[in-house]
């Protein structure tokens, strides 16, 4: 279904004419300093992009994999040249060839534009006059952080507006995920771009920058393998979960929101995308012992072992260690190991924190009846440096604190 403007919030359109009252005056600038014929090279190019198939992006939207052509462009033409170049381009190419109404084309066209100008101002700053390709890999460096960064600043306010995520922790999943498709790229776009330098014509190096894209099947294919792959480890977690359903009907929705309270706190505690990824699992399986015998047995602190040597041969290995911890206590009294302090994992010191919030409020054994938000919060303060990490349980409240806010202002 195509949705047009006049059907997206307020703050929405907002941000898309904001964007554009950006971006026009910057292209009004550098239009006068740009050659004509790389602009219309760069815009044909990325144009041309946008016949390879996307590919879903778990954050939302798609993910297009022309980043090669993006190193290419930041290392080899100028900054007002990609500018425009990128935008025009991206913009035609969703238009003519993904069917995008034209806001959302002009949206994309004009963030994708300044992320890219942005990316190749910082990537021109650090190359030198006959740089080599150590220095072009530097450079490329820098320009994919600088792109990445810009990027998802401006696409994290367009989800914050358009569906209410938080900004900040929406901002940080953007930055740390999908980290393979920049790796992906880099090689070639280095390469590339190097041959492209040394031609010294810039009709030789646009040829170079459309032989990027010409070769853009080959990083979305190891993309779209990257994506399958973590697909089919969710499929197998959810096998598991509805195993674990089975015996325990809470043990789901118990799992989900521990899962989403533990990845809040390690993403505040500035934890990698990976680490979050491998939290969340855990918290959604750290009940998986009770697989090993009837219902109501094995008790919970004999759940913890047991869930981590069924977990072994989990493809992460540190989901395995952080269900296995996630009873030990901060003074040393918790099972299996009587780990003690920071010792114990970080991912079992942050899932079990959030085990014993969701328990409290929930009313889920040991608690007999639910607490309130507040009795919550001050029983997990009177836990905080025998049972649980201190740091960790203040994390957690504020976290907890914003998400009941944001549920009471959705409400």
């Amino acid at each position: 279904m195509r949705i047009r403007l006049s059907d997206i919030p307020t703050t929405v359109r907002g941000h898309v004419f904001g964007l554009i009252l950006v971006y026009v005056p910057l292209a009004v600038w550098a239009f006068p300093q740009s050659r004509p014929v790389v602009v219309t090279g760069i815009a044909t190019i990325f144009a041309l992009t946008y016949l390879v198939k996307p590919i879903p992006n778990p954050s939302g939207g798609s993910t297009f994999p022309n980043n090669s052509v993006k190193i290419v462009a930041a290392l080899v033409w100028m900054p007002q040249e990609v500018l425009i170049g990128v935008a025009l381009g991206s913009c035609l190419g969703l238009l003519l060839f993904r069917k995008y109404t034209w806001w959302l084309a002009v949206m994309n066209g004009a963030t994708w534009g300044l992320a890219a100008g942005a990316a190749t101002l910082a990537a021109h700053l650090v190359i030198p006059t006959a740089p080599t390709i150590a220095d072009l890999a530097v450079a490329a460096l820098i320009a994919v952080v600088t792109n990445r960064v810009v990027n998802e600043s401006t696409f994290s306010v367009y989800q914050s507006r358009r569906f209410g995520h938080p900004y900040l922790p929406t901002w940080l999943h953007n930055i740390f995920d999908q980290w393979p498709s920049q790796i992906f790229a880099a090689p070639m776009g280095i390469v590339l771009a190097t041959l492209a330098v040394r031609t010294g014509s810039p009709l030789w190096a646009l040829a170079l920058t459309g032989v990027s894209a010409i070769a853009l099947p080959i990083p979305r294919q190891e993309l779209a393998y990257y994506h399958r792959a973590r697909e089919m480890l969710g499929e197998i977690v959810e096998a598991v979960v509805r195993a674990m359903e089975g015996i325990d009907p809470r043990t789901r929705a118990h799992g989900d929101r521990v899962g989403t309270l533990a990845a809040d706190v390690g993403r505040r505690l500035g934890m990698p995308e990976e680490f979050l990824r491998a939290v969340q699992l855990a918290a959604r399986l750290h009940d998986v012992g009770i697989l090993a015998g009837p219902a109501g047995s094995p008790t919970p602190e004999d759940r913890a072992p047991i869930g981590g040597r069924i977990l072994a041969r989990f493809p992460d290995p540190m989901v395995a260690q952080i269900v296995r911890g996630h009873h030990e206590r901060w003074d040393g009294q918790g099972v299996p190991d009587h780990t003690r302090g920071n010792a114990i994992p970080l991912g079992a010191r942050i899932v079990a924190a959030a085990e014993i919030y969701d328990c409290a409020v929930e009313g889920l054994p040991p608690y007999e009846n639910p607490l309130s938000p507040q009795e919550a919060a001050s029983h997990l303060l009177s836990l905080a440096g025998t049972v649980l990490d201190p740091k960790i349980v203040i994390t957690l409240l504020r976290a907890a604190a914003e998400q009941r806010t944001e549920l009471d202002a959705a409400g």
